[in-house]
């Protein structure tokens, strides 16, 4: 039998492991604040899952390979929200849009810390600065462009487009907008939409592939926008380059499988080779005249390929959205296609930036 003094120590022990273990739970729920400033960074937006308020935000040094989940939730005590979406970074701030949570964050670079928000969304999808003060927000459900204040976080105006909006590009003082969704309108959604961000009114329409959904611009001044084809497999996805300064279009590269679902087009630094997703990840010459046939990173078993994005380094970056409920990884590689590190992130990974 237990002397009373070994039973003393064996419930104290017990005690202390059980006291370690709910200490440890505490802090793995409740992390420290972060100290110090971002360097080297990659932001990852983690999606979550849709309704039940899990987005996040992970910092990656690329330099060092330090990496840090919930940026928002450590320096807010609060969560990001429902579906985050995109990020936006300016001279002196963040821009985080929350989809789902109808709002926009904006937090300071420097540590992430609350600057400010705008929450009367409907469904906002990308913000785009256009001047020092004003930018341009763009909506799933919505048929117009916002105009946000990001002074005061305070909305300024609406521009009707008659059509819903997604990602956005600006060039001198017009902005062209894809029209990505077909909800909501009683049109093809086929359209760039051209908005002169001085007259904040559209100015024309330039007819693409269907389902555009990213654009770039090239070493040319020309445009690129990657078309899906529709939800349905309407049509072949395409590549199309339009001039910007004529709104012509340039020409439309079709992909050869009307099955292909392509996504998320990218361009380099020296914007001479486009990037996108179609399963794998591809790389194409801005004067090709054909999609081509062999990735340049192959999506292997139990990986799942979700966003993509290339740094100042010229290296490749992929999320990994895993299986849409646990944790995803980002997928570092060479800028010839060889996985160099990888690192863990929130749930479904999504839209990447990067901050020096």
């Amino acid at each position: 039998m237990f002397s009373n003094y070994k039973i003393i120590n064996y419930i104290s022990l017990i005690s202390s492991v059980i006291l370690l273990l709910i200490s440890s739970s505490c802090n793995k729920d409740n992390p420290s604040p972060i100290e110090g400033d971002f360097q080297n960074a990659l932001f990852v937006v983690n999606e979550g899952n849709f309704t039940t308020g899990n987005s996040s935000l992970t910092y990656y040094n690329r330099e060092t390979e330090e990496v840090i989940q919930n940026v928002f939730y450590r320096n807010n005590n609060a969560p990001l929200g429902d579906v985050a979406n995109s990020i936006f970074i300016d001279e002196n701030s963040i821009y985080l849009t929350v989809n789902n949570s109808h709002t926009i964050f904006k937090v300071d670079k420097q540590d992430a810390s609350f600057q400010g928000k705008a929450n009367q969304l409907t469904s906002p999808r990308f913000l785009l600065k256009v001047n020092d003060s004003l930018a341009f927000v763009s909506d799933l459900y919505e048929n117009n462009i916002t105009v946000l204040n990001t002074t005061n976080m305070e909305i300024v105006q609406k521009i009707p487009l008659g059509r819903t909006s997604e990602n956005m590009l600006k060039f001198g003082n017009e902005v062209f907008i894809t029209n990505w969704s077909a909800f909501n309108q009683d049109k093809e959604n086929n359209m760039i939409m051209v908005v002169n961000s001085q007259s904040m009114q559209v100015i024309d329409s330039i007819e693409v592939g269907k389902e555009p959904n990213s654009i770039v611009i090239d070493k040319n001044n020309n445009l690129w926008v990657l078309c899906s084809g529709g939800f349905m497999n309407d049509e072949h996805p395409s590549l199309c380059k339009i001039n910007p300064n004529t709104h012509q279009l340039l020409s439309k590269i079709e992909f050869p499988d009307i099955t292909n679902t392509p996504t998320n087009l990218k361009i380099n630094p020296k914007a001479d080779s486009l990037y996108f997703l179609n399963t794998d990840v591809y790389k194409m010459s801005v004067d090709a005249l054909s999609i081509p046939e062999t990735p340049i990173i192959m999506q292997l078993e139990n990986i799942n390929f979700y966003c993509l994005a290339i740094s100042p380094e010229n290296e490749i970056y992929v999320s990994d959205a895993n299986d849409y409920n646990r944790n995803g990884e980002v997928h570092r590689y060479s800028p010839a296609g060889k996985l160099i590190s990888k690192f863990d992130a929130g749930i479904i990974p999504g839209n990447m930036t990067f901050m020096d």
